[in-house]
């Protein structure tokens, strides 16, 4: 239920839901109204799921990513670092971010910050020529590492 109400955007009712369930399913259900409040931006009521999961011990690091992220949207500085020093605590670490793709039947792995990758050079080139065209059409990106 709290899936549905979610999807449509009815946070306020979904958080209503949690709090009056009589079975406890908490982390799981505070985790699916945490990730709604992302997609549709509701950062006040997703700072409250986030606290919640912390409340509940949950040591998903997406969830510490997530309400820090949250906590930044907001201008909450100090909470970004609380919730940083917390994930630290309870030794919570964040998974790199990863990607495949399978290129003339031969799969190609990328992760996140990896500088090992036997083509790396040819592949920040490859990435600063494709930016360096999206801006020559007129893509205006927020922000870049490369």
């Amino acid at each position: 239920m709290v899936d549905v109400l979610s999807r449509a955007g009815k946070l306020d009712e979904a958080k209503e839901f949690i709090e009056s369930a009589t079975i406890d399913h908490g982390i799981c259900l505070w985790r699916i109204l945490l990730s709604a409040c992302r997609n549709y931006q509701n950062f006040e009521l997703g700072a409250y799921a986030g606290e919640k999961l912390i409340e509940l011990g949950t040591t998903e690091s997406s969830t510490y990513v997530l309400l820090s992220s949250i906590y930044n949207s907001l201008g909450r500085r100090e909470d970004v670092e609380r919730v940083r020093r917390m994930m630290n605590l309870r030794g919570v670490s964040k998974e790199p971010g990863c990607s495949w793709i399978e290129l003339k039947n031969q799969v190609h792995v990328f992760v996140v910050r990896d500088e090992m990758h036997p083509q790396i050079e040819n592949i920040y080139a490859e990435i600063r020529r494709l930016i360096k065209h999206m801006k020559d059409e007129g893509y205006q990106p927020s922000s870049t590492t490369f």
